[in-house]
């Protein structure tokens, strides 16, 4: 059976890995110069180090793409820096630790392990959070900010902590963002056993934890052009089964469709009967993600992989999240790079580039603890549609669609899971495991 994968993002290679693994024929088609999706390696003339398109952290409880790197033989405790649950201020006005209790009393660790939550409110708040992590008792039309504050959250640690944890998780607004999704991230971090909450920041660049394994195990059949158009064949097999497909004129008998929602629109929209199945899909709406990264003279040593900024657009503070590489980091140059991570990007749109750098410079030593080293060199990269907006009661598409042989994986896919790599992972998989079920 030969299968094509359009998208040599983690979804597709994900895909990939298990066709492969299964003995299947596996032509893979990517558009970009460089595989990865949105988690692509990129070199930035101004910065003269490799680095990754944006800044990604892994849960333990990502269990999809750990394992994944493990049948590569990578051990994910050696290519990443791990360590407990550990959401921190850079001003340290605000730590979030977990405790690691034996279960049941093992959301308890959030509580004690937890400073600046605002007094016995906001650690009661806490509290009822962690009660309250069953996305299946929440209405399927709340919104983040309406559920927390259903549940008493103090004015202070909803702007503190819920709205930068929420565009970190969704890239969406705490006011807009879909609260089943969240609350289910926060179920397999803060409300997880220990070993599942633990964080996972990349040593290297991402395209070394996997992709590049896999890559190199497709080898030439990795092809590198944009697929024009997809087609099936109008005349069904002998025994029945539906016809095979075309990728650009070449024969498969089954396609997974890896690329993101607007790509896939464009190939399906020639199908017969494509109309009635698009016009389901929801009308997306995306959103941008900016990383500004610094490279330092010398290490930062700041003390912390990754703390929490307070952002203030109207002070030209742009920043939610800080990733000091001297702490995770391999030893090499990359342990002179930090970064900010700034999501809701859009927002910035009408802003001269050189004026949100300074302006992030700025925050970034305002509020870090630690005097920044000096900078050598800076630079502000943008993905304009790095997610799509995850809004409440979004009706995202199955793996399955209504053209026998021809499937879904993005995380743009009903993953249940915000658009994270675990979920592009877990679409590719599924999707793959759906070939590989398909009469042969």
């Amino acid at each position: 059976m030969s299968i094509a994968v359009v998208g040599a993002g983690w979804a597709g290679l994900a895909a990939a890995h298990a066709l492969l693994r299964a003995g299947r024929q596996v032509h893979v088609y990517e558009a970009a110069a460089q595989p990865g999706g949105r988690a692509r390696p990129i070199e930035h003339p101004t910065l003269g180090v490799p680095l990754d398109n944006g800044q990604h952290v892994l849960l333990g409880a990502y269990h999809a793409t750990l394992d994944l790197m493990r049948t590569l033989g990578i051990d994910p405790a050696h290519a990443c820096h791990v360590q407990p649950l550990r959401l921190a201020s850079a001003d340290r006005a605000l730590r979030l630790n977990f405790w690691p209790l034996p279960a049941p009393a093992h959301r308890l660790g959030v509580l004690l392990g937890s400073h600046g939550l605002d007094g016995w409110r906001g650690r009661r708040h806490l509290g009822r959070v962690m009660r309250a992590l069953n996305p299946e008792r929440i209405a399927a039309h709340e919104t983040v900010q309406d559920w927390l504050c259903a549940l008493d959250c103090p004015p202070t640690l909803l702007s503190s902590l819920w709205a930068p944890l929420c565009l970190a998780a969704c890239n969406t607004p705490i006011a807009q963002a879909d609260a089943r999704i969240f609350a289910r991230v926060l179920r397999d971090s803060l409300g997880a056993r220990a070993p599942d909450s633990h964080l996972y920041i990349p040593r290297t660049r991402l395209h070394a934890l996997w992709p590049a394994q896999v890559c190199a195990q497709l080898g030439a059949r990795l092809r590198r052009q944009r697929v024009q158009c997809i087609e099936q064949e109008r005349h069904a097999r002998s025994d029945g089964a539906p016809g095979a497909w075309r990728v650009d004129g070449e024969r498969y008998d089954q396609v997974i469709l890896a690329v993101p929602a607007y790509e896939a629109q464009r190939l399906l929209a020639s199908l017969p009967g494509a109309n009635g199945y698009l016009n389901r899909w929801p009308a997306w709406q995306y959103a941008a993600i900016g990383t500004v990264t610094l490279r330092l003279r010398a290490p930062w040593h700041s003390g912390q992989a990754m703390s929490l900024l307070w952002d203030d657009p109207a002070r030209n503070a742009w920043g939610q999240w800080c990733f000091d590489r001297s702490v995770s980091a391999a030893p090499g140059p990359e342990q002179h790079l930090a970064h900010v991570v700034i999501s809701g990007a859009e927002r910035y749109a009408n802003c001269d580039a050189q004026a949100v750098i300074e302006g992030t410079v700025a925050q970034l030593r305002a509020q870090a603890r630690r005097p920044l080293p000096a900078i050598d060199a800076q630079a502000l990269v943008t993905e304009k549609r790095a997610t799509f907006l995850l809004t409440p009661g979004l009706a995202r598409p199955q793996t399955r669609t209504p053209w026998a042989g021809l499937l879904l994986a993005g995380d743009w896919t009903d993953t249940g899971y915000p658009a994270v790599l675990e979920g592009a992972v877990r679409s590719g998989q599924g999707a793959a495991a759906l070939a590989l079920a398909a009469p042969a």
